[in-house]
């Protein structure tokens, strides 16, 4: 979208240090997105609870894993929601209508809040006893700020400030532990709770500011991209499934791993798996940067030459250099992406051992790191190649992908539970290679016949 492809073509552009560094850390912040920057928020905070609550740890597992479930159930939540509003976002910029934009964001939040306040309600209120009534409260609160703050990552892409997105994240996810941290002294968990709900206020708060000085107050009906999705409701599903696909290994394990344990009441952890894969999915933020840096200049340029070429009436051999040159920018960038990803995969395998002593991780931990650090790398471009599936408007061939993601996801991941510590991580990493072998499939057979979609009447 204008706003930030705007910035990361001026940075990348840049022959100074200074420039790619800002290019970079936008592109990470944009295409990591908030849910990997909290795991490292929520990795140091328990650190820090363990500093101050040594003799508590029952307790401080029970606030780490109400977290988890926080983000988790906001994700699958906000999931086809945030898509939807992305493909609502990139129609109104399309048709020249831009000032309809920031009411759909006034919608979404509505829609976010009511859907994850029931939900926050029913699970952390009802199913999981906890020491005071105002953690369960705070857990339930806490849900429906995040998921507000994942409908507000839509709209981050049309801010022409990086600076403002890096730092309203710094300075929420900064504000949240340091309030946790300085509360859980006096109040334990709960005030941990209540630190780390004020963190999310003044995150939320940030960027909602940001996106209403850069969109204005607007016109139109709040709810309008409903209207899209009773047109698409392929896009609905799509994004269901990736993200319900992301979670169903973590959830199988809570339940069904011989290793979980029943934190307090509905709430349940597998301490073996949880750690080992949230590190690995932090090792994909490099290659994503990479790769949405790619996208959103190179990439991007060339689409658009290629369709301003197929609209202007250029001859047919202009048409197919377009084509082409749409072709050679994603081959450098998927070329740049798996020589970083796979670099940094094969250094934190290679120093997984290092990495042990510092996080306190065990044995089979460790086993699982290391298996599921293919997976993340699988995982990585998986999503880039989806990424250019809804570029090209594909909705179908994301659906399928993302289906068969969740799919495989499911009853491998099911079925190495049902097994030992062994085979544990193995179900994340097939599942990811199965949904990046039939989305890179789906992409390799649009390009070939790129002409026929464009000329052919499109869906939707």
């Amino acid at each position: 979208m204008a706003g930030i492809a705007f910035q990361l073509r001026r940075l990348s552009a840049s022959n100074t240090y200074a420039g790619q560094a800002g290019a970079y850390a936008s592109a990470a912040v944009i295409s990591a997105g908030p849910w990997m920057i909290s795991i490292l928020s929520l990795m140091l905070l328990t650190w820090l609870l363990h500093q101050v609550m040594p003799e508590e740890r029952d307790e401080i597992r029970l606030f780490s894993s109400a977290v988890t479930h926080v983000y988790a159930f906001a994700l699958v939540i906000t999931g086809p929601l945030q898509i939807l509003l992305t493909r609502y976002t990139a129609d109104q910029y399309s048709l020249k209508t831009p000032e309809r934009v920031f009411p759909s964001f006034r919608g979404g939040l509505v829609l976010a809040s009511v859907v994850s306040a029931i939900v926050g309600g029913v699970f952390f209120v009802g199913f999981v006893p906890a020491p005071t009534w105002q953690f369960q409260v705070g857990a339930a609160a806490l849900l429906v700020y995040v998921s507000c703050i994942f409908v507000a990552s839509v709209y981050l892409s049309v801010l022409r400030e990086y600076q403002r997105i890096v730092f309203a994240f710094f300075i929420g996810y900064g504000t949240g532990v340091a309030a946790a941290w300085y509360l859980a002294k006096s109040h334990g968990i709960t005030g941990a709770m209540g630190g780390l709900l004020a963190g999310h206020f003044v995150l939320f708060l940030m960027l909602a500011g940001s996106v209403r000085r850069e969109l204005g107050k607007g016109i139109g009906s709040m709810f309008a991209f409903l209207r899209t999705a009773w047109k698409l409701p392929d896009l609905l599903l799509c994004g269901l499934c990736y993200n319900l696909g992301i979670w169903i290994d973590k959830f199988l394990f809570w339940w069904l791993s011989q290793s979980n344990v029943q934190v307090s009441g509905a709430l349940h952890a597998a301490p073996d798996y949880d750690l080992a894969i949230y590190l690995s999915l932090l090792s994909i933020v490099p290659g994503m940067a990479v790769f949405i840096l790619q996208v959103e200049t190179s990439f991007a340029e060339r689409f658009q030459i290629y369709f301003d070429a197929v609209n202007r009436g250029r001859s047919l051999s202009e048409i197919i250099e377009a084509k082409n040159q749409i072709i050679l920018s994603l081959q450098v960038g998927f070329r740049r992406l798996l020589k970083v990803q796979g670099l940094v995969t094969v250094l934190l395998v290679v120093g997984s051992n290092a990495l042990s002593s510092v996080f306190h991780v065990g044995f089979v931990q460790m086993g699982i790191f290391r298996i599921t650090l293919f997976g993340g790398f699988l995982l990585m471009a998986f999503l880039a190649m989806q990424t250019v599936l809804f570029y090209f408007n594909d909705r179908r061939g994301a659906l399928l992908c993302s289906a068969a993601f969740l799919i495989a996801n499911t009853a491998l991941s099911l079925f190495t539970v049902l097994q030992n510590e062994a085979w544990y991580g193995f179900g994340f990493v097939v599942a990811s290679a199965t949904g990046l072998l039939i989305a890179a499939t789906r992409v390799n057979a649009r390009l070939q016949d790129l002409e026929y979609h464009t000329f052919t009447v499109q869906e939707g």
